[in-house]
C-alpha cells in the first residue's frame, strides 16, 4: 500500500508540472531592435537640418552605416529659369565596396528623384525634371548596413541667361548758338578715374560660357547694382589698378547681395576683387 501511494504520489507530480510548463510563454527569442543608424549623423541627417550645396559646384562629405552616419541632406536654391528645366545630379562613391543612394526632393519634402541601383564604376547619374523655381533637397544614404565611404556630389543646372539690356549710344552734339562759341565739352573720366570713385566687391565665382567669362560679384540691388552697371576687375590684392581687359557689364541682378556679369577677359588668375561704376 506504501508503495501505491508512493507510485500515485510521484504521477500527479509529473501531471501537475507537465501541466505548468505548458502553460507558460516560451521565449522565442526575439531581440531588441538595432540601433538607430542615424544616431551620430548630427542635424543634416534630417531634411529640416539640410546644409547648403551650391548649384555647379561639386560637395564632398561622408556616410558610414557601421559608425551609425548613414544619411546626408543637402539644400539647393534654384533661383533663375533653366534653359531646359532639368537638373542634372551625379554621386562618386570614392569606397569601391560600398553602395550609397541619391535621392531629390522638392521643398514640400516629396520625393521627385529616385536613385538608380548599383553602379559599376560608382557614378550614378539621376535627371530631374523641375517645374518651378525654389528650394530642392538632395538625400544622400548608405545603401545596406555594411557600407561607408567618402562621397562627391554635384547638382548642375544650366541658367538661361537674358540678353543684357542695350544702353543707348551719345547723343549728338549740339549745333552751336550763333555768336556765341560753344562751351569746351566734358573730359571723359579714364577707367582708372572711375576706379578710384567706384565701389569696390568681390568676385565669389568665375565661369566661361562660349566666348564670355560669367562673374558673380558679392553686390546686389542693396549696393544700387542694376542691369547695365558697368566695372572692371582689379588687379592685385589691394589698389585700384583695373585688370587688362577685365571691364565687364552686369547682366542680371540675383538678389539683395549678389549679381551677375558678362565679360571679355579670358581668365582673372588670382584676382577677386572687382570695382562696380554705380551711378
Amino acid at each position: 500500500m506504501a508503495l501505491r501511494a508512493k507510485l500515485l504520489r510521484m504521477v500527479i507530480a509529473a501531471v501537475v508540472l507537465i501541466g505548468a510548463n505548458a502553460g507558460c510563454p516560451k521565449n522565442t527569442g526575439g531581440g531588441k531592435p538595432g540601433p538607430d543608424p542615424d544616431t551620430n549623423s548630427g542635424p543634416d541627417a534630417k531634411r529640416g537640418g539640410a546644409k547648403l550645396m551650391y548649384i555647379n559646384k561639386p560637395e564632398t562629405d561622408s556616410v558610414s552605416w557601421p559608425k551609425l552616419l548613414r544619411t546626408k541632406w543637402k539644400r539647393i536654391d534654384i533661383t533663375v529659369p533653366g534653359t531646359q528645366n532639368i537638373l542634372d545630379c551625379e554621386l562618386r562613391i570614392d569606397n569601391t565596396g560600398a553602395d550609397l543612394n541619391i535621392d531629390v526632393f522638392n521643398s514640400l519634402g516629396t520625393q521627385i528623384g529616385f536613385s538608380p541601383g548599383p553602379a559599376p564604376n560608382k557614378l550614378k547619374k539621376l535627371a530631374v525634371q523641375i517645374d518651378e523655381l525654389g528650394t530642392y533637397f538632395v538625400r544622400i544614404q548608405a545603401a545596406q548596413p555594411k557600407d561607408e565611404s567618402d562621397f562627391s556630389a554635384l547638382c548642375a543646372w544650366e541658367e538661361k541667361v537674358e540678353p543684357p539690356t542695350p544702353t543707348p549710344g551719345p547723343r549728338p552734339p549740339r549745333p552751336p548758338r550763333p555768336g556765341k562759341p560753344d562751351a569746351p565739352a566734358p573730359k571723359e573720366e579714364t577707367l582708372e578715374e572711375k576706379a578710384e570713385k567706384g565701389t569696390e566687391g568681390r568676385i565669389i565665382q568665375f565661369s566661361r560660357e562660349g566666348d564670355k567669362a560669367v562673374l558673380v560679384i558679392d553686390k546686389g540691388s542693396n549696393a544700387g547694382v542694376r542691369t547695365g552697371t558697368e566695372g572692371t576687375v582689379l588687379a592685385g590684392k589691394s589698389g585700384r589698378e583695373p585688370l587688362a581687359g577685365g571691364t565687364f557689364r552686369v547682366t542680371k541682378v540675383i538678389d539683395d547681395s549678389k549679381s551677375q556679369a558678362e565679360s571679355n577677359v579670358k581668365s582673372i588668375g588670382k584676382n577677386n576683387r572687382a570695382v562696380l561704376f554705380l551711378k
